[in-house]
Parts: C-alpha cells; sequence; structure tokens
C-alpha cells in the first residue's frame, strides 16, 4: 500500500510515468504472461494473486493481492504496474525484488497483461 499511496499523491514517477502496454492483447501474450508469472510471481503471489504464495507468507510487509489491484480503475494502470515490476519493492520495505535487470521488457509487458486479463478472474 506504500507504493499505491505514493502513487496517488505524487503520480507514478519519471520515466515510468507515460509508459503503456505496447503489446497486442492476444492470447499469445497472455500465454507468455503466464509462463512468466508462473515462474517469477506466483512464488510470493500465489496462483490467483492473492499474494498467499508459499515464499511470501512470512514476509511483512504481504505480497500485494494483484487479482485486487488489476481492477483498480487507475488511469496509470500500466505506467503503475511496470514500475512496480522494473525497481521492485526497496524504496517502500518491501521484498518485492526489481526485475529491470532480470527480465526482458515484453516479458514484463506479457506478465502485466497476463494479471489484468486472468487474475481477476482466477481470484473469484
Amino acid at each position: 500500500m506504500p507504493r499505491h499511496h505514493a502513487t496517488m499523491m505524487s503520480g507514478v514517477p519519471a520515466p515510468y510515468n507515460a509508459l503503456s502496454n505496447p503489446l497486442p492483447k492476444t492470447r499469445e501474450t497472455i500465454e507468455r504472461g503466464a509462463r512468466v508469472y508462473a515462474d517469477n510471481c506466483a512464488a510470493c503471489h500465489g496462483a490467483t494473486g492473492a499474494g498467499d504464495g508459499a515464499a511470501g507468507r512470512e514476509l511483512s510487509p504481504p505480497p500485494a493481492n494483484l487479482a485486487w489491484l488489476a481492477e483498480m480503475p487507475m488511469v496509470q494502470w500500466d505506467s503503475f504496474i511496470y514500475w512496480t515490476i522494473a525497481e521492485g519493492g526497496t524504496q517502500f520495505r518491501s521484498a518485492m525484488p526489481a526485475f529491470k535487470d532480470g527480465l526482458a521488457k515484453d516479458d514484463i509487458w506479457a506478465v502485466i497483461a497476463y494479471i489484468r486479463a486472468r487474475l481477476p478472474q482466477s481470484a473469484k
């Protein structure tokens, strides 16, 4: 929540503030995102994105509920989540790792597409 609060007060920082997902919203993109999510995110965020993955149970603060976040009507959602994944949570005292050097940009965009398209439905 600290990142969400900072964004509400000051917006998404540059150079992330104007980003939007350049990938097509196709089955292939979503499937690629599902693979990236399974390999890099599910251990902490859980299979449905509820923040209940086995590796995240002992973390404080706990992993974010991505299914809930994916339904937020944020104007800058793409830029917010890209910033979150790329930079991680160090500045917000979170264990979220930074993936900007570990994942290709298109992998980050694919996982963002997957989160938006599938996690809210998976959590229901």
